[in-house]
């Protein structure tokens, strides 16, 4: 009878240290605290005069803020899953460019002037954004604008044309 005890006792302790392991282990993989890439708006609803002359441009589309918690080191990667275009169906695409403002002032570790910052680019390759500095507690911000130019002269297809662009965090 006691040795029956001693094993049920023993089983408990081994599932009793399992649980707390394994709570342990989903700690540790968790990401830091706070280190994220945040929108002000996930969707972006455009209408686009379509008159063959008139340039849609809003510097401003949206707002990112970068939250690099305990990463001194990091790149933010911006990428298309239409490679740079707003596509309807399978046969119309609409070429469209994308540019990183900075709104947060003074040193912010950004490494260089990158493509995205330097001006208006087409995703047509992953366009990255380093840092080595870890960013303060409210993050770093910078306005998403984006740009579609007209066909000269011509029209596009009438319709919704959609695109997925990615932005994603990677530590250095």
């Amino acid at each position: 009878m006691k040795k029956w005890v001693l094993l049920v006792f023993a089983l408990f302790m081994i599932l009793k240290v399992n649980a707390q392991a394994s709570r342990g282990i989903t700690v540790v993989v968790a990401p830091p605290p706070g280190a994220s890439i945040t929108m002000d708006s996930y969707i972006w609803d455009i209408l686009f005069a379509n008159d063959g002359v008139t340039t849609y441009q809003n510097d401003n589309q949206g707002t990112m803020t970068i939250r690099s918690s305990d990463r001194k080191n990091f790149r933010v990667d911006f990428s298309s899953q239409n490679l740079g275009s707003l596509k309807q169906g399978t046969d119309y695409y609409v070429p469209y460019y994308i540019k990183a403002t900075r709104i947060t002032g003074g040193n912010i570790g950004l490494v260089g002037t990158p493509a995205i910052v330097a001006g208006y680019v087409q995703l047509t390759s992953v366009q990255s954004m380093e840092f080595n500095k870890k960013t303060p507690k409210e993050g770093i911000q910078f306005y998403i604008g984006i740009k579609i130019d007209p066909i000269s002269g011509e029209f596009y297809e009438s319709g919704n044309y959609t695109d997925t662009l990615t932005i994603t965090f990677v530590g250095l």
